[in-house]
């Protein structure tokens, strides 16, 4: 094997690389009792088709990982161009006293809290937890999912950016 290349030390931080790379958004929601809770995630990807599965990580540190821990049932919103308001109220704590509004969200208490707009919707259960340091690696399979095709919605440069 060929040994990589040395290259020159740069002064920037790992954080900024993974910032350029782009990737899909998506809202990761359950119940907590009887509190709806949620987070954006942009490190979403789907890991196969047979059987249907996505994978996700979680910073350990974040407010819903360790009830995503408890709480095997999840629904997944992969989000379009139109839900950036949505994608803002849970991409951080500003807004959070807006989040899981009944006229967007189904909060049914036989699932969990499903978005009713985005892309595609999938309600799963957690197969795998992978502890990776700071983060978990969550692995889901979909038993029910949706699709609406639309303009995607993409996570690039620390900004959510609506795709036409």
């Amino acid at each position: 094997m060929i040994p990589a290349p040395a290259l020159p030390p740069l002064a920037t931080d790992f954080r900024d690389v993974l910032a350029h790379l782009a990737s899909g958004v998506a809202i990761v929601s359950c119940w907590d009792g009887d509190a709806p809770r949620g987070l954006l995630v942009s490190s979403i990807t789907g890991l196969s088709v047979d059987p249907p599965r996505f994978l996700f990580c979680v910073r350990k540190e974040a407010g819903c990982h360790d009830i995503f821990l408890r709480r095997p049932a999840l629904s997944i919103a992969l989000l379009g161009a139109a839900d950036k308001d949505e994608a803002v109220r849970f991409g951080g704590p500003v807004q959070a006293h807006e989040r899981f509004c009944p006229s967007r969200w189904d909060l049914g208490s036989e699932t969990p809290p499903t978005y009713r707009q985005g892309l595609a919707q999938a309600a799963c259960t957690i197969d795998e937890i992978v502890e990776a340091q700071t983060h978990s690696i969550f692995i889901v399979t979909a038993s029910d999912h949706r699709l609406d095709p639309a303009a995607p919605l993409i996570a690039w440069n620390r900004a959510l950016i609506a795709v036409d």
